[in-house]
């Protein structure tokens, strides 16, 4: 995205795209014109590809006006003097109905043939035409026919490319415009309208905004907001605000105008193909590639359905999506379409048009992407030498250019040009859009790359530095609005640059404390920053639905997340499989755009937080415990040629963060053997009967632990922020030297981020009496196909509190829990003000109408099904649907299978802040979709974004007896004033003494994630 050129609007067509239509009939044609006579309407149905011509002889000095009413339809009128080459278009009132008025004035006596055809998109409809007016010329009549001269004009030189010749035709146009018919009115708006367009191509974005201004204030002024004019206007300015990098406005802006449009002109129409192009431009600059590219193929399928495929709109959107192919590592398909857009354009508006020169530089980037330097020097220079002589040699058009061209002097050798040339772009974009522009990130990017291959490490960490302080600008930018989906995608297009920063430190200078210190602090800074992200809205709306700001948007997302959860583990067989997938990505986009439009609550909680800094995470580390902070990356090759040499596979690192001690960084290895070690260790825990666990968790310990141990040193306190497959290895389970489990010389405790300290140092909020879950009446199934029903288990069976292994969730069937009831009462007696929810009360409506419990405990069963799971054939994609906790009536007739089943999807949506402490006394429940850098996709983190401090989870089934005694023993201990982590040590430590009970599928399988300490906040 860095280095290619990025066509955000294309608005030279936004007119011009309505108004190309067959050329008007040649002279010697005059009998296919049919006379105007004077008070007589004709009224016709005309369509696509029609063409109606109609005569009208006028005397010297003569005006006409004539009247087009559109019936259900948009036409464009073109006048034009009999015998002449030139024409004068009409067609400003786009919308199917209301009126075009053709103004002739004559000078000497002679016929105009007047064209009425359909617009564009528009395949057939009614108008009636009349003479209106007759009468003799005003000057004013004169000047306003050739104002409407120079308008049509200007945009024909704008099709060609020819912005500059077209800039002072509109000029003209305006100044006429405004001496007759006077500065606020529509015509003038409109030719206020068209030369921003032409300054938008041109990059002026500060007289575009200007005009923007004026435009919009003549349209809303004339006709409110509800005309297509006016949201078009609005669309221009959602550019404009995205080109000076304030997407969350401009999405905003943008959304309700798209809207409009599709109201008053439809969809297939140019206006608004428009309006896709621009959301996917946006989108694209947020790194949301796959959701730019179904825009671009929708706005081209548009283009193309009314016959606007032969416009600069339609080469700018070729380029675009070779952009966006080009981001998704195909740059074959890049390339075929950039060459596609330039043959095009240059059919169009010549060889050395501005467009051109963008298509010329994104050839060049593929002709470098591949090696092919001659190719790539001459393709860039190309568009270099085009570019200057348009806009200029300090336009911020060129840095992009210049950029590219540094980059070619570093792979050919030419190290002291690439930098001179380097430090010219950034100087340009710099002083064009400022310090944290993603042009500025390009090239500071580069700049810390040419010297991290030059040796000159001084110079690469503090450019390196300056390129991580734009990510987090950026990122704070970017996370603060959208879905979480948005969000992951943003994230994910920024992710190179850490590996980046750990590379420089753990390979290019690892003895340096500088770039250890950088390091570690973008490694707190991102991890699970989606997470914080979402969490944040979440929080911040809740607040806000007290005081009944946003309640209506709240309830529509809890409302479409119970829909969407029911649709998808519905198994009654109601639908096709495609209409039942159709049906969950509606629900699925709906939830996103609700999600989107909640993030606006969260702008005042974000300005509190306070800023992530390596001493603010040192700062809240509770004495004599250390911060391990696990991260995955691909090791950065600074002098490689391409980007997809550059990176390795991937290893894991870690950075071992104390208090009064600079961080330490260790390179663990490769990721591969590790997480095959983990697996391997995974599998000897959950069974009971592996006599071979020490030997795996010891080998863990080994490549995990091992490496650290000077780090962290005679420390008592681990606090584990892991990433990857780490997020499910118990390392209370690992076995030192000495035989030891870990368990017996640390506390440990799990975070999603070094930066969790800083919230747990935040006043909460005082949550309510404890509620506890226990024992639902799950029900039995109606009889199947067979039908037979699966038989009841005996309640006196110890069942492992799970199901784990079917891969649709109509098969799950959940045995009752005999435990789960005496479980219940024995912790109500250490919180006698506990509501106790059991048997048929245990349900996911009393679930869902929990208001931020002081403690809330749920004992049953959990499961997280394999990936895509689904029902009758539809797959399941959001794993937050595919894990979940079953309640009351789980087992009964697929029908109402979700009302007693709680999915992760929906615990997200409970109002857990004030919240204390939740634990799911269930198997899996901390187990999901492990997603590097943002933790596991299940219900832990459901429950983070639902707003607890604390959450006890499992890692694999656990027998209903010993999660009872577990957990009787770990609410004795928070009775008696133990921390939320210490006391889950001191149950298993307690279960470990037990004869027959140290394998650790006994005791291992609960952890404690989130703050530690006690429930009165005591450490």
């Amino acid at each position: 995205m860095t280095g290619a050129a990025h066509l955000s609007c294309t608005f030279l067509t936004l007119a011009a795209v309505l108004i190309a239509r067959p050329a008007a009939p040649s002279e010697g044609q005059p009998q296919d014109a049919t006379a105007l006579d004077a008070g007589a309407s004709i009224e016709r149905r005309v369509a696509l590809g029609e063409e109606h011509r109609y005569r009208i002889t006028l005397a010297a000095g003569q005006y006409a006006e004539v009247v087009v009413e559109q019936r259900g339809i948009d036409v464009v009128v073109q006048a034009r003097r009999e015998g002449a080459t030139d024409h004068v278009e009409f067609q400003e009132e786009v919308r199917r109905n209301g009126q075009e008025r053709v103004e002739v004035a004559a000078d000497d006596g002679a016929t105009y043939i007047l064209a009425i055809a359909p617009s564009h998109g528009i395949y057939s409809g009614t108008y009636a035409i009349r003479v209106a007016t007759r009468r003799a010329a005003t000057d004013a009549d004169r000047s306003m026919y050739e104002a409407r001269r120079l308008r049509t004009s200007a945009l024909a030189m704008e099709k060609a490319g020819r912005f500059n010749e077209a800039r002072p035709a509109f000029e003209r146009a305006i100044t006429i415009s405004e001496s007759v018919r006077g500065p606020d009115n529509v015509f003038t708006g409109m030719l206020l309208y068209d030369l921003v367009g032409s300054a938008l191509e041109t990059r002026d974005d500060v007289r575009a905004e200007l005009l923007q201004r004026r435009a919009l204030t003549i349209f809303d002024k004339a006709w409110g907001d509800g005309h297509p004019y006016s949201a078009m206007a609005r669309t221009r300015t959602a550019v404009l605000l995205h080109n000076a990098g304030q997407r969350a406005l401009a999405e905003a802006l943008l959304r309700p105008a798209t809207q409009l449009i599709e109201r008053t002109l439809g969809t297939e129409h140019a206006w608004f193909a428009t309006c896709l192009r621009v959301h996917a431009s946006i989108r694209y600059t947020a790194g949301d590639f796959d959701a730019s590219e179904q825009l671009y193929l929708r706005a081209m399928a548009i283009l193309e359905r009314v016959g606007a495929n032969e416009t600069p709109s339609y080469a700018a959107g070729l380029n675009n999506l070779g952009l966006v192919y080009m981001e998704k590592k195909d740059p074959a398909r890049a390339e075929d379409y950039y060459q596609r857009a330039l043959a095009l354009g240059q059919r169009l508006e010549g060889t050395d048009s501005h467009h051109i020169s963008v298509y010329l530089q994104n050839l060049g980037v593929v002709a470098r992407s591949r090696k092919e330097y001659a190719k790539a020097f001459d393709y860039t220079t190309r568009a270099l030498v085009i570019r200057q002589r348009i806009v200029g040699p300090e336009h911020v058009d060129i840095a992009p250019l210049l950029n590219n061209l540094a980059s070619l002097y570093r792979l050919t050798g030419d190290v002291p040009t690439a930098a001179d040339t380097f430090f010219r772009a950034l100087r340009i974009w710099e002083k064009a859009v400022g310090p944290y522009h993603r042009g500025t990130l390009a090239v500071v990017g580069n700049i810390a790359r040419l010297y991290a291959g030059t040796g000159e490490l001084a110079k690469a960490i503090s450019f390196q530095r300056r390129a991580d302080a734009i990510i987090e600008k950026q990122l704070e930018l970017n996370l603060a609005v959208g879905s979480e989906r948005q969000k992951l995608g943003f994230v994910n297009s920024v992710a190179e640059r850490t590996d980046r920063t750990i590379s420089l430190h753990l390979n290019g200078a690892p003895g340096d404390a500088d770039a250890g210190a950088l390091a570690a602090l973008v490694v707190l800074q991102r991890k699970g920053r989606v997470l914080d992200a979402m969490t944040d809205t979440f929080s911040a709306v809740r607040r806000s639905v007290a005081d009944g700001n946003g309640r209506a948007v709240l309830d529509q997302l809890n409302s479409t997340t119970a829909r969407l959860a029911r649709l998808a583990l519905n198994g009654a067989n109601d639908g096709s499989t495609g209409e039942r997938q159709r049906a969950i990505a509606e629900l699925e986009e709906e939830k996103e755009r609700l999600e989107e439009e909640l993030a606006g609550y969260s702008s005042e909680l974000r300005a509190r937080i306070q800023p992530v800094t390596l001493d603010a995470v040192q700062a809240a580390l509770p004495e004599g415990a250390a911060l391990l902070e696990f991260a995955i990356f691909r090791p950065f090759d600074s002098k490689a040629e391409t980007s997809a040499e550059a990176y390795g596979p991937a290893r894991y690192a870690a950075y071992v963060v104390r208090k009064n001690a600079p961080p330490q960084g260790v390179d663990l290895g490769p990721a591969a053997p590790i997480d095959g070690a983990i697996e391997a260790l995974r599998q000897a825990v959950r069974d009971r009967t592996r006599t071979d666990v020490s030997t795996h968790a010891r080998a863990v310990h080994d490549v995990l632990m091992r490496p650290l141990r000077t780090a962290y040193g005679d420390v008592s306190q681990l606090l584990v922020s892991p990433d990857g497959a780490l997020n499910l290895v118990p390392f209370e389970a690992l076995v030192d030297e000495q035989g030891r489990y870990l368990i017996e010389r640390f506390s440990i405790s799990y975070l999603t981020s070094g930066r969790d300290l800083l919230r747990q140092r935040v006043s909460r909020l005082q949550g309510g009496p404890p509620v506890i879950v226990a024992d639902p009446s799950y029900g039995e199934p109606a009889p199947g196909p067979a039908g037979r029903v699966r038989r009841k288990q005996p309640r006196s069976a110890d069942q492992e509190r799970g199901v784990t292994t079917a891969a649709d969730p109509s098969a799950l069937y959940f045995a009752p829990l005999a435990n789960t009831a005496a479980e219940a009462h024995a912790i109500r007696r250490f919180f006698p003000d506990a509501l106790l929810l059991t048997g048929p009360r245990a349900t996911k409506a009393a679930v869902a109408r929990l208001d931020a419990p002081r403690l809330l405990h749920i004992a049953s069963h959990g499961f997280f099904l394999v990936d895509g799971a689904g029902v009758s054939g539809a797959r399941i994609e959001n794993p937050l649907l595919r894990s979940g906790i079953a309640l009351a009536g789980a087992n009964l007739g697929h029908d109402i299978r979700g009302d007693g089943i709680l999915t992760a999807l929906e615990a997200s949506g409970l109002n857990l802040a004030g919240t204390r402490l939740v634990t799911l006394s269930a198997c899996d429940t901390g187990v999901g979709e492990v997603r590097n850098g943002e933790g596991v996709y299940g219900l832990r983190r459901a429950f983070v974004l639902a707003g607890t401090e604390s959450l006890v989870m499992s890692l694999w089934p656990l027998s209903d007896y010993i999660a009872r005694a577990t957990m009787v023993s770990y609410y004795a201990g928070l009775r008696d004033g133990l921390g939320r982590g210490e006391a889950l040590r001191q149950a298993k430590l307690s279960m470990i003494k037990r004869k027959g009970r140290q394998h650790p599928y006994y005791w291992a399988s609960f952890i404690q994630s989130g703050d530690w300490s006690s429930l009165d906040g005591k450490r």
